[in-house]
Order: structure tokens, then C-alpha cells, then sequence
């Protein structure tokens, strides 16, 4: 069988087809993605200018849909406060393996926001904005009353 231009022509056509179509739906989902989130986060009251990203817009493979992971400034330093008060010495420490695979204690960086323990995540998945909140590893609503209480418990004084 002789394989002629025509042939080749419209592989070509095909094969673009099969990638840029797939890209165009990709990139206009993370566009509404990311509005729909920006939406979501100034209806949380919370200024551009005091997002910290822990994780940028993305697609969630395991979940589906496109998440992206914040904390704020002023969370951060109730945070920092917080762990640096000396009634909460423990909890600013968390536990990890070396390269051995042993347990080992290691402080967390109050500076780095990849180590709070505040943030909040936004999903976008079929056009629906969900936000789930964790403080100190447990999982509250952030539009319920548990946010209130751990307001309360973060508003502890800076330590002399």
C-alpha cells in the first residue's frame, strides 16, 4: 500500500485534532475554574492582596476537578503566634522519617506556608465552587460556628 499525501495530510489533520482540542476544553475549563474560585475567595471576604498560595490552580487527578490551596496573611500570623505561645510548645513540632525510616521530631517552619496549619480549599468541579477549611489537621465548615472557636483559640497574645 503507497501512502500518499492525501494520506498524510490527513493524519496530520487528525493528530492535531487529537491534541488541540483536548488543550482548547483544558485551558477554557482552568479559565472558569479560576474565576469561579477568585469569586468564591472575595465572597470569604479575603483580599487579593492577603492570599498566600500553598498551591496554585491545578487539576486534581485523584478527585477531579481543579482545587487550589490558600492561607492568608493574618492566618499565618495568628499561626505563628499561636505556636510560639509557650502553652503550645508541642504543637509546634510534628513527626517525620529520616532517611532511614526512623521517627524523628522536627519543627515546623512558621514562616513557610506549606507547614501551617491553617488553609483553606477551593475546588471547582462541574462548575460548583466548594471550600473545606483545616486547622491543626481537623476539617471544620468554614461557613459554621467551629471557625469562631478556633478564631477565638488562634487570638492568644505574642509571648514576651
Amino acid at each position: 500500500m503507497k501512502l500518499t499525501k492525501k494520506f498524510w495530510r490527513n493524519a496530520a489533520l487528525v493528530t492535531i485534532c487529537i491534541i488541540a482540542i483536548p488543550a482548547i476544553i483544558f485551558s477554557a475549563n482552568k479559565a472558569n475554574a479560576s474565576v469561579a474560585i477568585d469569586k468564591k475567595i472575595a465572597e470569604y471576604g479575603i483580599l487579593k492582596g492577603d492570599i498566600v498560595d500553598i498551591n496554585k490552580l491545578g487539576y486534581d487527578f485523584k478527585n477531579g476537578g481543579y482545587s487550589r490551596i490558600i492561607t492568608t496573611k493574618r492566618d499565618m500570623a495568628k499561626w505563628k503566634a499561636y505556636l510560639e505561645n509557650p502553652k503550645h510548645k508541642e504543637e509546634n513540632y510534628y513527626y517525620g522519617a529520616d532517611e532511614n525510616d526512623e521517627l524523628i521530631r522536627k519543627k515546623k517552619n512558621t514562616t513557610d506556608p506549606k507547614d501551617t496549619d491553617w488553609y483553606y480549599i477551593f475546588t471547582y468541579d462541574q462548575g460548583e465552587v466548594t471550600v473545606d477549611m483545616s486547622v491543626f489537621g481537623n476539617w471544620i465548615d468554614p461557613d459554621g460556628t467551629e471557625l469562631e472557636e478556633y478564631r477565638a483559640l488562634m487570638s492568644y497574645p505574642k509571648p514576651n
